[in-house]
């Protein structure tokens, strides 16, 4: 049940970062150096439905980081994504993957890249105010409905952007992380 309920971590991560595709706007509409921001996510993969919170840090035209903390504020799964590729740490075994932007994209649907990732950070939220957004995706046998529901954000808060140490992970081919 244990390395099913972190498939399922992992897969909500993918999805988040992918979720980055739906109301992208042509032209940026903030700028910023730095920006944080908070969301209730919520998936549901064919009965089964699970919320967790998301912390995103963003370094713009650099790095966004998401943690995902499905229970107590503990992070699970930390996503890095930069200008060539996406990382993601399953913290709790020590492993992670790492995949480019094209590699994903044979996996999940909508496409995705940083400028989409990027893009998606941008979009104007109305202050004191939650926004929601969903999407579903598939990919082969499975189809989830990801929702988020953004309560925070702040810019130009954050200092140099800090990567992390992957030599204290095992690199695993991401099928081991995700049920494909």
């Amino acid at each position: 049940m244990q390395i099913k309920k972190l498939h399922i971590l992992a897969w909500t991560a993918i999805m988040a970062l992918a979720l980055s595709s739906c109301k992208v706007s042509k032209q940026s509409m903030t700028r910023y150096q730095t920006m944080t921001q908070r969301a209730q996510v919520t998936l549901q993969l064919d009965q089964h439905k699970y919320s967790m919170s998301c912390n995103m840090r963003t370094w713009h035209n650099e790095l966004i980081v998401l943690s995902l903390q499905p229970m107590l504020g503990i992070e699970m799964v930390r996503i890095e994504a930069d200008q060539d590729s996406i990382w993601i740490f399953d913290k709790m075994n020590r492993r992670y993957a790492a995949m480019d932007y094209a590699s994903i994209n044979r996996i999940v649907q909508p496409k995705v890249s940083y400028r989409i990732l990027q893009d998606f950070c941008d979009q104007p939220i109305v202050p004191k105010k939650k926004e929601t957004i969903q999407q579903v995706f598939a990919s082969g046998k499975h189809q989830l409905t990801l929702t988020c529901t953004y309560s925070h954000r702040e810019y130009n808060t954050l200092q140099t952007p800090t990567r992390t140490n992957s030599n204290k992970y095992k690199l695993v081919d991401l099928r081991t992380i995700l049920p494909l």
